[in-house]
């Protein structure tokens, strides 16, 4: 049981870790509305009626408990509704069913960040009405999170000048007795840090632990797919059905060496309402089209021997379902009131050879659909029903489309192991709109335990690298969608052993505190490999994404409006208009103390390196710098380790380090067969060690030794 210390909100003031009454906190003012990507469905959100009083009486809120909690570095805000209320709602989410007494905010926290109710929930440089996380910092780095601690779905959080204000979402119209709602705020030093000291807490108090590495064969194996952006998106190859083109893409693979673990299919192959519009194409029937696959799904598992993704989306007004289900209807679309249509799903996908569940078109849903918005329980029941039915029969589920709702009920999701929080990756261009959104976002799903998806790419489009780099830091899924014969093998086993088994990172790649200051630095994210008393190996990627660069062409700038319905890319996150600072801070940057070997990954060569490191600048637009930072070991040498992956130290290859006076003995894990490039250097002598190629046996593993 932790301390508590309990108060009336009247003397909140007194208690906050952010005391002060000044102005000015937030960047812009926060009276405009959110932007939405093109395929979002839902409405802007308007919050320009804020403080409209309505037409209605106020609720009557008599003997309600406002109560903060204080312990170190956090307070919670506890709201305890005795009596049920009733008639509450407002008809506009951002206006307050029932708002609770506002926080004030020090003005030094001047910056904020918020995640947009859109399709992945970019974020946004203000502090936008919301289910939050709202994440406020000062110019020194000085970080509050403030978020609901439960009842997700039905919290409201914005930034109001120099107060945080919450509460009710508007769309709520009955409470129930003994309603309570907590949130909480977390205050640190560090953007990254103070983020994921929040999602501990909130792990914690929800029991979610953080999704297995390799829970599946979904995360933890090389993956082909066939979601937008794809070769075989809608399409298939010529003259062929959509079954005989996957089974050519394993077929060929299988002759290349490229390790394939599953499939995924998306929404192309199941029944759709043929309608126009938008939001035409809701699910009728999630069966398999005969022409596509004329023996079943199952029979199609078993001939490509792998297992398989299943894509969901929303309902369709008319769909096959509604003689044996209970159905509420939306504008365009309508839902379920019970959860056993997604066991009726989650048993045919199991039997078909399914390991994950993929639902997509979340917020839309949740926008497209009244009846999830009106009551409390109703969203999170949604996504419980979901998760249920999977864990009864052993898959897993992506959540995808997610709003931030989304993620933070995903603390109460077992069964949720991966989310998608990057756009479509729907065309080559405008790497400067894909990557920082994807990184930022990986903050909150990091924060409450998910494993991110960066999308399917190209192994041959436009900075190809750079999208398997980002793919592979991301210690989620990595998935590939090219033509038949067209995938690069050499680039796709940068991210993997030869059976397959994705070479990871401890955690995902997450943006540096100094990329949400202005500057002119590259855009720069780090992951990790701990290896407990050996230290750890710090992976140091950076972006070249200057919006001025002279590089960047009339198509990058299209798409970065377009991908975002407008909304210009200064809104969402800083990129410089030129970079001409590629130095690194160690210490604060880093966390690193002390002298460390600096691998540049690209350019084969190896450097001491202490407080500061200069990285080697990408001159070209979207082109990065790569660099592995490995800790000095006591025998004064460092272990590099397999250079020819993107993660070198990854624990699924090494399974054993052992420091020697003069060497470095390692023990592998891989493919009978594979082939292991190791490298090393003396920090003695200033120098590499000879390298050593390293032969896994017949029982899957090796032992190499290298020395000075």
């Amino acid at each position: 049981m932790r301390p508590r210390a309990l108060h009336p909100l009247s003397v909140i003031t007194a208690l906050l870790l952010a005391c002060g009454s000044g102005s000015g906190a937030g960047d812009p003012d926060p009276g405009q509305p959110d932007g939405n990507l093109p395929l979002d469905a839902g409405p802007e959100i308007d919050d320009s009626g804020i403080d409209d009083p309505g037409d209605g009486a106020p609720p009557d809120t008599a003997g309600a408990e406002d109560i903060a909690v204080q312990e170190p570095e956090t307070i919670w805000f506890v709201h305890r509704q005795p009596k049920e209320l009733q008639g509450l709602a407002t008809g506009q989410f951002a206006r307050p069913a029932l708002e609770y007494p506002p926080i004030p905010v020090d003005p030094r926290f001047r910056h904020a960040l918020s995640f947009q109710m859109t399709p992945m929930m970019p974020p946004l440089r203000r502090g936008a009405p919301s289910h939050g996380p709202l994440i406020l910092y000062g110019d020194d780095r000085e970080t509050l999170v403030f978020s609901p601690a439960d009842h997700f779905f039905e919290s409201l959080v914005w930034l109001d000048g120099d107060r945080i204000r919450y509460g009710v979402a508007g769309e709520i119209d009955t409470l129930p007795r003994d309603f309570t709602h907590r949130f909480v705020m977390v205050r640190g030093h560090g953007i990254e840090a103070t983020i994921a000291a929040w999602g501990d807490l909130l792990r914690q108090e929800h029991g979610r632990a953080r999704a297995d590495r390799y829970a599946d064969a979904g995360v933890a194996t090389l993956g082909y797919w066939t979601d937008n952006g794809a070769a075989y998106y809608y399409t298939t190859a010529p003259g062929l059905n959509e079954e005989e083109t996957l089974i050519q893409v394993k077929a060929d693979a299988d002759a290349r060496g490229i390790p394939l673990g599953y499939l995924q299919l998306d929404s192309w192959w199941y029944f759709k309402d043929p309608g126009s519009g938008l939001l035409a194409g809701g699910l009728i029937e999630w069966q398999p089209r005969p022409e596509m696959f004329p023996q079943g799904l199952k029979a199609f598992q078993q001939r490509l021997g792998l297992p398989l993704v299943t894509h969901n989306r929303w309902f369709a007004l008319n769909n096959a379902y509604r003689d044996r289900y209970d159905f509420v209807e939306g504008r365009s679309m309508s839902f379920p009131t019970s959860g056993d249509l997604f066991d009726e799903f989650l048993e045919d996908a199991r039997s078909w050879g399914a390991i994950t569940y993929e639902q997509d078109w979340l917020i839309t849903q949740y926008w497209g659909v009244p009846w999830l918005r009106e009551a409390p329980g109703r969203a999170a029941g949604w996504m419980g029903w979901i998760d249920k039915a999977a864990s009864a029969r052993g898959l897993s589920v992506q959540i995808c489309m997610p709003g931030p709702g989304h993620l933070l009920d995903a603390l109460d999701r077992p069964a949720t192991v991966t989310v998608r929080t990057s756009a479509d990756h729907m065309t080559p261009f405008a790497k400067e709109a894909f990557w920082p959104a994807f990184h930022i976002v990986n903050l909150v799903a990091d924060a409450v335990g998910l494993l991110p998806f960066k999308d399917n790419f190209l192994t041959r489009e436009f900075r190809a690298e750079g999208e398997a780099l980002i793919s592979a830091l991301s210690a989620g899924m990595v998935g590939i969608g090219d033509p038949i014969r067209e995938a690069d093998p050499d680039l796709i086993l940068r991210t993997c052993r030869k059976d397959g088994v994705l070479l990871k990172p401890d955690r995902p790649a997450l943006p540096l505190d100094f990329t949400f200051l202005p500057g002119q630095r590259p855009y720069a994210v780090r992951t990790w490999s701990d290896r407990g008393d050996l230290g750890r190996w710090t992976y140091l990627a950076a972006f070249h994404l200057a919006l001025d660069h002279p590089e960047r062409t009339d198509e990058d700038r299209m798409w970065s409006l377009l991908i975002y319905d407008g909304l210009p890319l200064d809104d969402m996150y800083l990129l410089p208009d030129q970079v001409t600072d590629w130095h690194v801070d160690l210490r604060e940057d880093l966390g690193i103390v002390g002298p460390v070997v600096a691998w540049d990954w690209r350019g084969g060569t190896a450097t001491v390196v202490q407080d500061r490191l200069d990285i080697p600048p990408a001159e070209g637009f979207a082109d990065h710098a790569y660099l592995v930072l490995a800790p000095v070991l006591p025998n004064e040498m460092a272990l590099i380790g397999e250079t020819a992956k993107f993660v070198t130290l990854a624990d699924r290859r090494f399974t054993d380090i052992e420091v020697l006076p003069d060497a470095i003995v390692v023990t592998l894990a891989g493919m009978p067969g594979e082939d292991v490039d190791l490298r090393a250097f003396d920090f003695r002598a200033g120098r590499l060690v000879a390298p050593v190629t390293a032969r896994i046996g017949p029982d899957g593993t090796a032992r190499a030794t290298l020395s000075r």
